[in-house]
């Protein structure tokens, strides 16, 4: 893992399981100086492997459904993709955006209210740019479950469910300044959020701590460019047949302790599974897919690798939403 000694992966693997813990605490985890640390993590942003220290909201919690569109064009020019990139950048209900490889050339997520909402969405889209769509599906979040990067230190990860259930609680506008500060600073001291929202910085941990109780906050990690340490993000489609919980569970926690999935999603559409993960190739991702075909047969009926290649957008502030 190039531009990386022992001690980032450190700082990376427990930041990734908890991005807001205080350098405190971090310092006494990983026996280090706490300002030898503060230096590591400062450096690590700098270098641009830390891209943001982020907060995730459950989306089910706020009443917001998670839908991916995904697209092979034709007859796409440069200046043609450019519009359309903008387009989607520029739309607020639009949150992440992807270009990749392999069948799909690009997917977007939405967060919508209902399904009339995802209808016009897409249907607003596809009148702008429908005569370069060559294929086009959709598929909606059922439940995602986040995994560490455990790949850090060579451990299992430690997952989380994110998106557990559509089940809306209704959030003050105080709670709303305070997550729309969190959602991209994760580590956003209570004294300076309280200078941002007028309050105290007693009252904006308990806020916080509220927050997690609801599950409306699921957790704080990182976001990483992790092309800077010579890997690759990619996206797996998985095809399911004999769908069964049983299967689902045994191959969870499969990935869960090869260390380098991260999200493991369960969907409704014309598949039922994807994987996102960080890997050095696609020769090694297309090796571990292949065990783990092998591994569970009467499970996995094929797969489809997409490697990411630019997230033009990645907007995690789900209070515009609200």
């Amino acid at each position: 893992m190039k531009n990386l000694d022992l001690l980032d992966k450190k700082i990376l693997y427990e930041l990734d399981i908890n991005s807001r813990q205080p350098l405190t605490q971090l310092s006494k985890k990983l026996r280090s100086n706490r300002n030898v640390i503060e230096y590591r993590i400062k450096r690590l942003q700098e270098k641009g492997i830390i891209k943001n220290f982020v907060t995730l909201l459950d989306a089910g919690r706020l009443g917001l459904m998670v839908w991916n569109v995904y697209l092979e064009f034709q007859n796409l020019s440069p200046t043609i993709e450019k519009k359309i990139i903008q387009y989607l950048k520029e739309n607020k209900k639009v949150w992440w955006v992807a270009q990749t490889t392999g069948k799909w050339n690009l997917i977007y997520s939405i967060y919508v209210k209902d399904i009339k909402e995802f209808y016009n969405t897409v249907s607003d889209f596809n009148n702008e740019f429908g005569e370069y769509i060559l294929n086009q599906s959709l598929a909606s979040h059922v439940e995602v479950e986040v995994f560490s990067r455990g790949y850090f230190l060579k451990k299992p990860a430690k997952g989380v469910t994110w998106y557990n259930k559509f089940e809306k609680i209704e959030i003050n506008k105080t709670d709303q300044k305070i997550l729309k500060y969190l959602a991209t600073d994760s580590r956003m001291s209570s004294v300076e959020l309280a200078r941002k929202t007028n309050l105290t910085p007693r009252v904006v941990s308990y806020r916080i701590k509220d927050l997690m109780k609801k599950q409306i906050i699921t957790k704080f990690r990182l976001a990483l460019d992790v092309s800077k340490f010579g890997y690759g993000f990619y996206k797996v489609i998985i095809h399911l047949k004999n769908i069964s919980r049983s299967n689902n569970t045994k191959l969870k926690e499969y990935c869960k302790n090869l260390g380098n999935i991260f999200h493991y999603e369960k969907k409704i559409g014309p598949w039922m599974l994807e994987l996102e993960m960080d890997e050095k190739s696609y020769e090694l991702v297309n090796n571990k897919l292949k065990i783990m075909k092998e591994k569970f047969p009467e499970y996995i009926k094929s797969y489809e690798i997409m490697l990411v290649t630019s997230e033009p957008k990645g907007d995690l502030d789900l209070t515009q939403q609200l």
